[in-house]
C-alpha cells in the first residue's frame, strides 16, 4: 500500500461500514423525486401567495386555509381516479399533481395551529366549526371527487 492509501484510507481492508457514506435508499427514480419537488414548490408557494393577498386577522375565522384545504380535498379525490387512468402513459402525473403539488397545497400544520389559536382565542365556536368543516367537509369531497373523477375515467 503507498503513502496515499494509507492517509486517504482507500485501502479497503481498513475500511469498515462507519466508513462509507450512507445514503438510504428510497426506491425512487431520480425523476419522481424532480416531479414531488417541482409540484411541491409550486403548491406550497401557490399557498403562499393566497394566504399572503387575503390575511385573516389573529382570532378569526380562517376561511382562506379552509378553503385550500377543501379545494386541496376535491382536486386529490378527482385526481386519483385520472391519474390511475394515465399513470401507464404518464407515470410522473400522481407525484407532480398529487403528492407534489396538493401535497405543498393543502396543509395539515397550519390548519392545527389557527385552530389552536381559535381556541386559545376563545373563539371555542369557530374552533369547532372550523374543524368540522375541514374534516367532515374535506371527506365529503374527497368522495365527491372521486365519484366524479371515476366518471370521467373511460370504462
Amino acid at each position: 500500500m503507498d503513502d496515499d492509501q494509507q492517509l486517504h484510507g482507500s485501502d479497503p481492508r481498513s475500511e469498515d461500514d462507519l466508513d462509507q457514506l450512507f445514503v438510504p435508499r428510497l426506491g425512487l427514480s431520480a425523476s419522481t423525486l424532480v416531479a414531488i419537488f417541482v409540484g411541491g414548490a409550486i403548491g406550497t408557494v401557490a399557498r403562499y401567495e393566497l394566504d399572503a393577498r387575503h390575511p385573516v386577522a389573529p382570532g378569526h375565522f380562517p376561511w382562506v386555509t379552509l378553503l385550500i384545504n377543501l379545494s386541496g380535498s376535491f382536486a386529490i379525490g378527482l385526481l386519483v381516479p385520472l391519474t390511475d387512468y394515465i399513470t401507464p402513459r404518464t407515470p410522473l402525473a400522481r407525484p407532480l399533481l398529487i403528492v407534489g403539488f396538493l401535497g405543498g397545497w393543502t396543509t395539515y400544520s397550519t390548519l392545527a395551529v389557527e385552530a389552536t389559536l381559535l381556541a386559545k382565542d376563545g373563539a371555542v365556536a369557530d374552533f369547532v366549526g372550523y374543524l368540522v368543516a375541514t374534516v367532515v367537509g374535506g371527506l365529503t369531497l374527497v368522495i365527491v371527487g372521486t365519484a366524479l373523477g371515476r366518471k370521467l375515467v373511460p370504462a
